[in-house]
Protein backbone atom coordinates (compact mmCIF):
# COMPACT_ATOMS: atom_id res chain seq x y z
CA UNK A 1 0.00 0.00 0.00
CA UNK A 2 3.08 2.08 1.12
CA UNK A 3 4.45 1.39 -2.48
CA UNK A 4 1.13 2.57 -4.52
CA UNK A 5 1.27 5.62 -2.65
CA UNK A 6 4.69 6.51 -3.56
CA UNK A 7 4.46 5.76 -7.23
CA UNK A 8 1.08 7.95 -7.18
CA UNK A 9 2.87 10.83 -5.15
CA UNK A 10 5.49 10.31 -8.28
CA UNK A 11 2.81 10.51 -11.09
CA UNK A 12 1.40 13.51 -9.48
CA UNK A 13 4.49 15.52 -9.48
CA UNK A 14 5.20 14.21 -12.66
CA UNK A 15 1.49 15.45 -14.16
CA UNK A 16 2.60 19.00 -12.23
CA UNK A 17 5.83 19.63 -14.39
CA UNK A 18 5.75 21.63 -17.33
CA UNK A 19 6.79 20.21 -20.39
CA UNK A 20 10.30 21.03 -20.53
CA UNK A 21 10.71 19.58 -17.46
CA UNK A 22 8.58 16.20 -18.36
CA UNK A 23 10.92 15.86 -21.36
CA UNK A 24 14.27 16.88 -19.41
CA UNK A 25 13.81 14.57 -16.64
CA UNK A 26 12.77 11.79 -19.32
CA UNK A 27 15.73 12.34 -21.41
CA UNK A 28 18.20 11.99 -17.85
CA UNK A 29 16.32 8.49 -16.87
CA UNK A 30 16.71 6.97 -20.87
CA UNK A 31 20.28 8.19 -20.51
CA UNK A 32 20.95 6.85 -17.02
CA UNK A 33 19.12 3.63 -18.28
CA UNK A 34 21.13 3.46 -21.47
CA UNK A 35 24.72 4.14 -19.49
CA UNK A 36 23.96 1.14 -16.99
CA UNK A 37 22.68 -1.14 -19.90
CA UNK A 38 25.89 -0.56 -21.46
CA UNK A 39 28.23 -1.08 -18.27
CA UNK A 40 26.39 -4.68 -18.19
CA UNK A 41 26.14 -5.26 -21.95
CA UNK A 42 29.70 -4.99 -21.93
CA UNK A 43 30.77 -7.29 -19.39
CA UNK A 44 31.70 -10.99 -20.35
CA UNK A 45 28.75 -12.76 -18.48
CA UNK A 46 25.99 -11.16 -20.35
CA UNK A 47 27.27 -13.05 -23.58
CA UNK A 48 26.92 -15.91 -21.45
CA UNK A 49 23.24 -15.26 -20.69
CA UNK A 50 22.36 -16.58 -24.24
CA UNK A 51 22.52 -20.78 -23.90
CA UNK A 52 24.16 -20.76 -27.35
CA UNK A 53 27.60 -19.11 -26.18
CA UNK A 54 27.72 -21.05 -22.82
CA UNK A 55 30.27 -23.74 -24.42
CA UNK A 56 32.59 -20.74 -25.98
CA UNK A 57 32.49 -18.86 -22.50
CA UNK A 58 33.43 -21.98 -21.06
CA UNK A 59 36.09 -22.31 -23.24
CA UNK A 60 37.26 -18.54 -22.66
CA UNK A 61 37.54 -18.57 -18.96
CA UNK A 62 40.40 -21.47 -19.34
CA UNK A 63 42.06 -19.81 -22.53
CA UNK A 64 45.45 -17.23 -22.25
CA UNK A 65 42.96 -14.99 -23.25
CA UNK A 66 40.48 -14.92 -20.13
CA UNK A 67 41.79 -11.90 -19.19
CA UNK A 68 40.65 -10.26 -21.65
CA UNK A 69 36.92 -8.70 -21.92
CA UNK A 70 35.20 -10.22 -25.00
CA UNK A 71 34.59 -6.81 -26.39
CA UNK A 72 38.18 -5.68 -26.91
CA UNK A 73 38.65 -8.45 -29.15
CA UNK A 74 35.36 -8.96 -30.82
CA UNK A 75 34.71 -4.92 -31.06
CA UNK A 76 37.02 -3.08 -33.60
CA UNK A 77 38.66 -0.63 -31.59
CA UNK A 78 37.80 2.96 -32.14
CA UNK A 79 34.26 4.93 -31.16
CA UNK A 80 32.49 3.96 -34.47
CA UNK A 81 33.55 0.39 -34.29
CA UNK A 82 32.43 0.41 -30.45
CA UNK A 83 28.53 1.70 -31.85
CA UNK A 84 28.13 -0.46 -34.77
CA UNK A 85 29.30 -3.69 -32.39
CA UNK A 86 26.56 -2.47 -29.92
CA UNK A 87 24.18 -1.90 -32.66
CA UNK A 88 24.99 -5.64 -34.29
CA UNK A 89 24.95 -6.73 -30.27
CA UNK A 90 21.35 -4.92 -29.70
CA UNK A 91 19.96 -7.10 -33.29
CA UNK A 92 21.67 -10.53 -32.27
CA UNK A 93 19.83 -10.46 -28.70
CA UNK A 94 16.37 -9.27 -30.47
CA UNK A 95 17.51 -12.69 -32.64
CA UNK A 96 18.25 -15.10 -29.41
CA UNK A 97 15.23 -14.17 -27.59
CA UNK A 98 13.16 -14.48 -30.35
CA UNK A 99 14.40 -17.77 -31.28
CA UNK A 100 15.89 -17.04 -35.31
CA UNK A 101 19.47 -17.37 -34.13
CA UNK A 102 21.40 -20.28 -35.00
CA UNK A 103 23.41 -23.11 -33.05
CA UNK A 104 26.97 -22.23 -34.17
CA UNK A 105 27.72 -19.01 -34.42
CA UNK A 106 30.65 -17.59 -35.74
CA UNK A 107 32.78 -14.36 -35.65
CA UNK A 108 35.72 -12.30 -36.79
CA UNK A 109 38.41 -10.53 -35.17
CA UNK A 110 39.94 -8.12 -37.09
CA UNK A 111 43.68 -8.22 -36.32
CA UNK A 112 43.40 -4.07 -35.86
CA UNK A 113 41.93 -5.82 -32.02
CA UNK A 114 45.19 -8.36 -31.98
CA UNK A 115 47.27 -5.70 -32.43
CA UNK A 116 46.26 -2.47 -30.62
CA UNK A 117 49.20 -0.91 -28.05
CA UNK A 118 47.77 -2.65 -24.91
CA UNK A 119 47.75 -6.13 -26.54
CA UNK A 120 50.34 -7.23 -29.30
CA UNK A 121 52.92 -5.84 -31.17
CA UNK A 122 53.79 -6.21 -34.37
CA UNK A 123 57.73 -5.83 -34.41
CA UNK A 124 57.57 -8.31 -31.43
CA UNK A 125 55.27 -10.86 -33.29
CA UNK A 126 57.19 -10.49 -37.07
CA UNK A 127 60.69 -10.91 -34.93
CA UNK A 128 60.07 -13.64 -32.51
CA UNK A 129 60.90 -17.42 -33.40
CA UNK A 130 58.83 -19.94 -32.15
CA UNK A 131 58.71 -23.34 -32.14
CA UNK A 132 54.80 -25.14 -32.62
CA UNK A 133 54.95 -28.36 -31.21
CA UNK A 134 58.74 -28.87 -33.26
CA UNK A 135 57.41 -26.63 -35.91
CA UNK A 136 59.85 -24.11 -36.71
CA UNK A 137 58.21 -21.02 -37.29
CA UNK A 138 57.84 -17.11 -37.58
CA UNK A 139 55.34 -14.09 -38.33
CA UNK A 140 57.01 -12.74 -40.37
CA UNK A 141 55.86 -14.08 -44.10
CA UNK A 142 52.58 -14.44 -42.32
CA UNK A 143 51.83 -10.56 -41.73
CA UNK A 144 50.02 -8.65 -44.29
CA UNK A 145 50.29 -10.65 -47.49
CA UNK A 146 48.16 -11.63 -49.63
CA UNK A 147 47.91 -15.42 -51.73
CA UNK A 148 45.88 -15.77 -54.51
CA UNK A 149 42.80 -13.47 -52.97
CA UNK A 150 43.56 -14.67 -49.57
CA UNK A 151 44.31 -12.31 -47.31
CA UNK A 152 46.57 -13.68 -44.43
CA UNK A 153 45.54 -11.90 -41.04
CA UNK A 154 45.29 -13.29 -37.58
CA UNK A 155 42.30 -14.92 -37.48
CA UNK A 156 42.98 -17.10 -41.08
CA UNK A 157 45.55 -19.55 -38.49
CA UNK A 158 44.31 -18.38 -34.94
CA UNK A 159 40.79 -20.13 -34.78
CA UNK A 160 38.03 -21.43 -32.31
CA UNK A 161 39.18 -25.10 -33.66
CA UNK A 162 41.40 -27.40 -31.66
CA UNK A 163 39.90 -29.06 -28.69
CA UNK A 164 38.92 -26.72 -25.51
CA UNK A 165 40.92 -23.82 -26.78
CA UNK A 166 38.94 -20.89 -27.43
CA UNK A 167 41.77 -19.26 -29.30
CA UNK A 168 44.14 -21.45 -31.05
CA UNK A 169 46.42 -22.00 -33.94
CA UNK A 170 44.56 -24.70 -36.69
CA UNK A 171 46.88 -26.95 -38.48
CA UNK A 172 45.06 -27.36 -41.23
CA UNK A 173 45.29 -24.12 -42.19
CA UNK A 174 49.15 -24.41 -42.33
CA UNK A 175 48.78 -27.73 -44.60
CA UNK A 176 45.77 -26.33 -46.62
CA UNK A 177 48.53 -23.22 -47.77
CA UNK A 178 51.40 -25.08 -47.76
CA UNK A 179 50.86 -28.69 -49.44
CA UNK A 180 47.64 -27.77 -51.99
CA UNK A 181 48.60 -27.63 -55.15
CA UNK A 182 45.58 -25.26 -57.38
CA UNK A 183 44.37 -26.42 -60.70
CA UNK A 184 44.87 -23.19 -62.77
CA UNK A 185 48.89 -23.36 -61.67
CA UNK A 186 51.74 -25.67 -62.04
CA UNK A 187 52.66 -25.63 -58.32
CA UNK A 188 51.64 -24.82 -54.99
CA UNK A 189 50.39 -21.67 -53.90
CA UNK A 190 53.29 -20.97 -51.44
CA UNK A 191 56.34 -22.74 -52.00
CA UNK A 192 57.60 -25.04 -49.35
CA UNK A 193 60.98 -27.94 -48.06
CA UNK A 194 60.85 -29.46 -45.25
CA UNK A 195 64.04 -28.25 -43.71
CA UNK A 196 62.06 -24.22 -43.54
CA UNK A 197 59.56 -26.01 -40.69
CA UNK A 198 61.56 -29.33 -39.36
CA UNK A 199 65.18 -29.52 -38.23
CA UNK A 200 66.68 -33.07 -39.41
CA UNK A 201 65.90 -35.15 -37.05
CA UNK A 202 69.43 -36.43 -34.91
CA UNK A 203 68.25 -39.89 -33.62
CA UNK A 204 67.27 -42.95 -35.74
CA UNK A 205 63.73 -43.58 -36.01
CA UNK A 206 61.75 -46.58 -35.62
CA UNK A 207 58.81 -47.68 -37.58
CA UNK A 208 57.90 -51.16 -36.81
CA UNK A 209 60.28 -53.60 -38.29
CA UNK A 210 62.23 -50.01 -40.04
CA UNK A 211 64.91 -47.64 -38.49
CA UNK A 212 65.45 -44.65 -40.21
CA UNK A 213 68.17 -42.81 -39.95
CA UNK A 214 68.05 -39.58 -41.53
CA UNK A 215 72.21 -38.59 -40.95
CA UNK A 216 72.33 -41.30 -43.30
CA UNK A 217 70.45 -39.79 -46.08
CA UNK A 218 71.92 -36.40 -45.39
CA UNK A 219 75.24 -38.30 -46.07
CA UNK A 220 74.25 -38.89 -49.30
CA UNK A 221 72.67 -35.43 -50.13
CA UNK A 222 69.46 -36.43 -50.53
CA UNK A 223 66.69 -34.38 -50.92
CA UNK A 224 63.39 -34.67 -48.95
CA UNK A 225 61.00 -33.66 -51.34
CA UNK A 226 62.10 -35.90 -53.97
CA UNK A 227 62.47 -38.85 -52.20
CA UNK A 228 60.78 -39.66 -48.98
CA UNK A 229 58.41 -37.09 -48.13
CA UNK A 230 57.41 -36.15 -51.94
CA UNK A 231 53.55 -37.08 -51.53
CA UNK A 232 53.31 -35.34 -48.66
CA UNK A 233 54.49 -31.73 -49.89
CA UNK A 234 52.25 -32.24 -53.19
CA UNK A 235 48.06 -32.57 -52.97
CA UNK A 236 45.89 -31.08 -55.45
CA UNK A 237 43.04 -29.31 -54.88
CA UNK A 238 39.82 -31.08 -55.08
CA UNK A 239 36.37 -28.81 -53.77
CA UNK A 240 33.47 -30.73 -54.49
CA UNK A 241 30.55 -28.59 -55.29
CA UNK A 242 28.38 -30.12 -52.69
CA UNK A 243 30.15 -28.79 -49.82
CA UNK A 244 28.79 -25.10 -50.90
CA UNK A 245 25.58 -26.00 -50.27
CA UNK A 246 26.37 -26.48 -46.67
CA UNK A 247 26.05 -22.14 -47.09
CA UNK A 248 24.52 -21.48 -49.93
CA UNK A 249 21.45 -22.57 -51.29
CA UNK A 250 23.86 -23.47 -55.50
CA UNK A 251 27.35 -24.63 -56.06
CA UNK A 252 29.74 -23.01 -56.80
CA UNK A 253 30.50 -20.66 -60.09
CA UNK A 254 31.59 -23.08 -62.21
CA UNK A 255 33.52 -19.91 -64.00
CA UNK A 256 35.07 -18.38 -61.39
CA UNK A 257 38.82 -18.81 -60.46
CA UNK A 258 40.13 -20.21 -57.49
CA UNK A 259 41.31 -16.15 -56.90
CA UNK A 260 37.85 -14.99 -57.34
CA UNK A 261 36.74 -17.40 -54.91
CA UNK A 262 38.86 -16.81 -52.04
CA UNK A 263 38.53 -13.12 -52.24
CA UNK A 264 34.52 -13.37 -52.05
CA UNK A 265 35.23 -16.04 -48.65
CA UNK A 266 37.98 -14.46 -47.09
CA UNK A 267 37.39 -10.57 -47.46
CA UNK A 268 34.61 -10.10 -44.92
CA UNK A 269 33.42 -12.60 -42.83
CA UNK A 270 35.92 -15.89 -41.93
CA UNK A 271 35.14 -18.89 -43.88
CA UNK A 272 37.43 -21.88 -42.53
CA UNK A 273 39.79 -22.91 -45.01
CA UNK A 274 38.69 -26.96 -44.06
CA UNK A 275 35.20 -25.71 -44.81
CA UNK A 276 36.05 -26.31 -48.45
CA UNK A 277 39.03 -28.12 -49.42
CA UNK A 278 38.76 -30.72 -46.22
CA UNK A 279 41.15 -32.43 -43.98
CA UNK A 280 44.66 -32.12 -45.93
CA UNK A 281 46.68 -34.79 -44.27
CA UNK A 282 50.56 -34.58 -43.58
CA UNK A 283 52.80 -36.23 -41.66
CA UNK A 284 53.66 -40.24 -41.51
CA UNK A 285 52.61 -41.49 -38.25
CA UNK A 286 52.31 -44.85 -38.70
CA UNK A 287 53.62 -46.94 -41.21
CA UNK A 288 52.47 -50.65 -41.11
CA UNK A 289 54.77 -52.20 -43.94
CA UNK A 290 57.65 -51.01 -46.21
CA UNK A 291 55.06 -50.52 -49.26
CA UNK A 292 53.12 -47.98 -47.75
CA UNK A 293 55.99 -45.87 -48.42
CA UNK A 294 56.14 -46.45 -52.02
CA UNK A 295 53.84 -45.44 -54.57
CA UNK A 296 53.68 -47.65 -57.12
CA UNK A 297 52.18 -45.24 -59.70
CA UNK A 298 55.46 -43.68 -60.14
CA UNK A 299 56.60 -46.41 -62.32
CA UNK A 300 53.41 -48.24 -62.89
CA UNK A 301 50.44 -45.77 -64.04
CA UNK A 302 48.11 -46.08 -66.62
CA UNK A 303 48.58 -49.37 -66.56
CA UNK A 304 45.18 -50.59 -67.91
CA UNK A 305 44.87 -47.91 -70.06
CA UNK A 306 44.30 -49.66 -73.38
CA UNK A 307 40.99 -51.70 -71.82
CA UNK A 308 39.60 -48.39 -70.57
CA UNK A 309 39.70 -47.14 -73.78
CA UNK A 310 38.10 -50.13 -76.22
CA UNK A 311 35.53 -50.38 -73.07
CA UNK A 312 34.17 -47.15 -73.51
CA UNK A 313 35.33 -46.25 -76.97
CA UNK A 314 37.84 -43.79 -76.50
CA UNK A 315 40.43 -45.05 -78.37
CA UNK A 316 42.96 -42.50 -80.17
CA UNK A 317 43.16 -44.13 -83.42
CA UNK A 318 39.55 -43.86 -84.42
CA UNK A 319 38.48 -40.77 -86.49
CA UNK A 320 36.30 -38.51 -84.54
CA UNK A 321 33.21 -38.54 -87.07
CA UNK A 322 33.13 -42.63 -86.60
CA UNK A 323 30.14 -43.65 -85.26
CA UNK A 324 31.04 -45.52 -82.05
CA UNK A 325 28.98 -48.08 -80.61
CA UNK A 326 29.58 -48.66 -76.69
CA UNK A 327 28.97 -51.48 -75.26
CA UNK A 328 25.86 -52.83 -73.38
CA UNK A 329 27.94 -53.20 -70.23
CA UNK A 330 29.16 -50.14 -70.29
CA UNK A 331 25.94 -48.42 -70.83
CA UNK A 332 24.45 -50.78 -67.93
CA UNK A 333 27.93 -49.78 -65.93
CA UNK A 334 28.90 -52.70 -65.30
CA UNK A 335 32.56 -52.25 -63.26
CA UNK A 336 35.80 -54.64 -63.90
CA UNK A 337 35.13 -56.32 -60.97
CA UNK A 338 31.74 -57.73 -62.18
CA UNK A 339 33.34 -59.39 -64.73
CA UNK A 340 36.90 -60.08 -63.33
CA UNK A 341 35.56 -62.07 -59.80
CA UNK A 342 38.44 -65.26 -60.10
CA UNK A 343 41.51 -64.71 -57.57
CA UNK A 344 44.77 -66.05 -59.27
CA UNK A 345 48.08 -66.01 -58.85
CA UNK A 346 49.80 -63.72 -61.28
CA UNK A 347 52.88 -66.09 -62.38
CA UNK A 348 52.95 -69.58 -60.76
CA UNK A 349 56.14 -70.86 -59.63
CA UNK A 350 58.24 -67.25 -59.08
CA UNK A 351 59.69 -66.92 -55.58
CA UNK A 352 58.51 -63.14 -54.65
CA UNK A 353 55.46 -63.63 -56.71
CA UNK A 354 52.81 -63.91 -53.65
CA UNK A 355 50.12 -61.42 -54.94
CA UNK A 356 47.10 -61.95 -56.69
CA UNK A 357 45.07 -60.73 -59.67
CA UNK A 358 41.36 -60.80 -60.58
CA UNK A 359 40.90 -62.97 -63.59
CA UNK A 360 37.69 -62.45 -66.23
CA UNK A 361 35.91 -65.73 -66.34
CA UNK A 362 32.55 -66.77 -68.45
CA UNK A 363 30.56 -68.06 -65.90
CA UNK A 364 30.82 -64.26 -64.39
CA UNK A 365 27.77 -63.43 -67.18
CA UNK A 366 25.66 -65.78 -65.44
CA UNK A 367 25.06 -63.66 -62.67
CA UNK A 368 23.49 -61.32 -65.18
CA UNK A 369 22.23 -63.42 -67.43
CA UNK A 370 20.79 -66.71 -68.29
CA UNK A 371 23.44 -69.67 -67.30
CA UNK A 372 25.71 -70.99 -69.71
CA UNK A 373 25.12 -67.50 -71.60
CA UNK A 374 28.89 -66.40 -70.92
CA UNK A 375 30.43 -70.11 -72.46
CA UNK A 376 28.24 -69.62 -75.58
CA UNK A 377 29.13 -65.98 -76.07
CA UNK A 378 32.52 -65.50 -74.82
CA UNK A 379 34.60 -67.97 -77.41
CA UNK A 380 32.08 -66.46 -80.20
CA UNK A 381 32.87 -63.19 -79.37
CA UNK A 382 36.95 -64.36 -79.65
CA UNK A 383 36.79 -66.48 -82.29
CA UNK A 384 35.42 -63.99 -84.78
CA UNK A 385 38.23 -61.48 -83.84
CA UNK A 386 40.83 -63.48 -83.95
CA UNK A 387 39.90 -64.71 -87.32
CA UNK A 388 39.46 -61.00 -88.24
CA UNK A 389 42.91 -60.17 -86.13
CA UNK A 390 44.79 -63.12 -88.11
CA UNK A 391 43.21 -61.43 -91.85
CA UNK A 392 44.11 -57.73 -91.03
CA UNK A 393 47.62 -59.02 -89.87
CA UNK A 394 48.37 -60.95 -93.26
CA UNK A 395 47.85 -58.18 -95.00
CA UNK A 396 50.04 -55.76 -93.33
CA UNK A 397 52.51 -58.20 -93.38
CA UNK A 398 51.91 -58.12 -97.54
CA UNK A 399 51.92 -54.18 -97.61
CA UNK A 400 55.30 -54.14 -95.61
CA UNK A 401 57.32 -56.89 -98.01
CA UNK A 402 55.38 -54.40 -100.69
CA UNK A 403 57.28 -51.41 -98.96
CA UNK A 404 60.50 -53.38 -98.91
CA UNK A 405 60.87 -53.61 -102.58
CA UNK A 406 59.71 -50.38 -103.45
CA UNK A 407 62.45 -48.05 -104.60
CA UNK A 408 60.68 -44.80 -104.56
CA UNK A 409 61.65 -42.70 -101.14
CA UNK A 410 57.90 -41.01 -101.10
CA UNK A 411 55.96 -44.08 -101.72
CA UNK A 412 57.73 -45.69 -98.89
CA UNK A 413 57.09 -43.33 -96.82
CA UNK A 414 53.70 -43.09 -97.30
CA UNK A 415 53.14 -46.85 -97.07
CA UNK A 416 55.59 -47.00 -93.66
CA UNK A 417 52.93 -44.22 -92.31
CA UNK A 418 49.86 -46.45 -93.66
CA UNK A 419 51.48 -49.28 -91.68
CA UNK A 420 52.11 -48.08 -88.37
CA UNK A 421 48.99 -46.83 -88.21
CA UNK A 422 47.46 -50.24 -89.01
CA UNK A 423 50.14 -51.74 -86.30
CA UNK A 424 49.19 -49.54 -83.93
CA UNK A 425 45.58 -50.90 -83.87
CA UNK A 426 47.10 -54.39 -84.15
CA UNK A 427 48.84 -53.88 -80.84
CA UNK A 428 45.84 -52.36 -79.32
CA UNK A 429 43.60 -55.43 -79.64
CA UNK A 430 46.29 -57.60 -78.49
CA UNK A 431 47.60 -55.66 -75.89
CA UNK A 432 43.26 -55.40 -74.74
CA UNK A 433 43.85 -58.99 -74.43
CA UNK A 434 40.05 -59.50 -74.36
CA UNK A 435 39.68 -60.31 -78.48
CA UNK A 436 36.45 -58.76 -78.32
CA UNK A 437 34.96 -59.41 -74.66
CA UNK A 438 35.48 -56.09 -73.73
CA UNK A 439 33.64 -54.26 -76.78
CA UNK A 440 32.86 -56.91 -79.44
CA UNK A 441 31.70 -54.57 -81.94
CA UNK A 442 34.26 -51.39 -81.38
CA UNK A 443 37.26 -53.91 -81.53
CA UNK A 444 35.55 -55.26 -84.94
CA UNK A 445 35.49 -51.44 -86.27
CA UNK A 446 39.17 -50.74 -85.03
CA UNK A 447 39.90 -53.86 -86.93
CA UNK A 448 38.08 -52.91 -90.13
CA UNK A 449 39.51 -49.60 -89.67
CA UNK A 450 43.27 -51.31 -89.46
CA UNK A 451 41.77 -52.83 -93.27
CA UNK A 452 40.79 -50.03 -94.53
CA UNK A 453 44.23 -48.18 -93.77
CA UNK A 454 46.20 -51.08 -95.63
CA UNK A 455 44.15 -51.58 -98.32
CA UNK A 456 43.93 -47.79 -99.47
CA UNK A 457 47.51 -47.87 -99.18
CA UNK A 458 48.12 -49.89 -102.73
Amino acid sequence: MRDKTIFTAVINVFRQMKWPARILLLVIVVALFASGAIVVTGQPGFCNSCHIMNPYYANWKTSGHSHVNCLDCHLQPGFAGYIKGKINGLAQAVDCAVGRIGTKPSATVKDASCLRSECHSTGEIASKKIDYNGVKFTHEKHMVEAIDGIRISCGTCHSHFEGDEHFSVNNEVCFTCHFLRGIETEGNLVRTNCTACHDVPDTPIKRGLVTINHAEFISYKASCEESCHKNEIQMTSKVDGRVCLNCHSFSKDQHASGTELHEAHTAKEKVECFACHGQVPHGQTAVASLAVMMDCRNCHSDTHQVQRTIYATEHPMQEEATDRVLSPMFLTHVECTGCHIERVQKRSGVLDSFGTVAKAVPRACDACHEEGTGQQYVSFWQGKIKAKFEQVRLKVANLEAQAQVQSDEETVKKLRDKIGQARAILESVTSDGSWGVHNFKYTEAMLARAEEIVSGAR
